[in-house]
């Protein structure tokens, strides 16, 4: 199937020391909130959270294969982007000096696998390989920068290898590889080096601020 590609203008922000510009924009979409990324300026707009922009920008295509044109598919696609289980990897890291709790939080993981390996194989496409067939769509927009994410931090960080834990589960696995093997996901994914640069930083930082024992 021949994919219509479109550039991509990113701008880099250091994320450690975000200039004045930077968090007066993110004031101007969410007054109060934690400055962060993603913000896109588009339409007069200024939006930030990842799923927000990504249903805004699938609602001005109008439905189709990205924005699933029947209401009880796209739905569904909404609860898939609600429901994975690839959000919270920042708590593994938390646990890489407790090697139990660290174990614990694997053996959870592979438990929330196999659920969701059973919600895929109930509401999404039976071949795949994505959650609405050979298309992605909006819900895997918003699943990918958690995989982007999860998977090297993971590996480099305590050893768990993501990639693995998904194999005895077909549909996850199916959806997963789909995803990194995106070539938009490339696209617009940080470098793994970079990725655990930046996570070097914040974990630094997050160590100077902690309490003495």
């Amino acid at each position: 199937m021949e994919e219509t590609r479109v550039p991509f203008v990113t701008e880099t922000v250091d994320l450690q020391h975000k200039s004045e510009a930077f968090l007066a924009k993110y004031e101007e979409a969410n007054p109060g909130g934690r400055a962060k990324v993603p913000i896109v300026e588009i339409d007069g707009l200024v939006l930030t959270e990842s799923a927000v922009v990504v249903e805004y920008l699938a609602e001005k295509d109008g439905p189709g294969p990205f924005y699933l044109e029947d209401p009880a598919r796209r739905a569904a696609a909404r609860l898939m982007a609600e429901v994975h289980p690839f959000g919270d990897y920042f708590k593994f890291l938390k646990l890489r000096d407790d090697p139990e709790a660290l174990a614990a939080a694997v053996a959870d993981l592979t438990g929330k696998l196999e659920v969701f390996e059973a919600f895929l194989v109930k509401h999404g496409d039976a071949a795949g390989p994505f959650f609405n067939g050979e298309d992605l769509c909006f819900a895997e927009a918003n699943l990918a920068p958690f995989l982007q994410r999860m998977v090297p931090t993971l590996k480099h960080y305590v050893d768990v290898d993501v990639r693995r834990l998904c194999e005895p589960f077909p549909r996850v696995d199916r959806l997963v590889s789909a995803v990194l093997a995106r070539w938009t996901v490339r696209k617009t994914g940080v470098p793994e080096d970079k990725l655990i640069e930046g996570m070097d930083k914040m974990l630094a930082r997050i160590a100077a601020q902690a309490p003495p024992p």
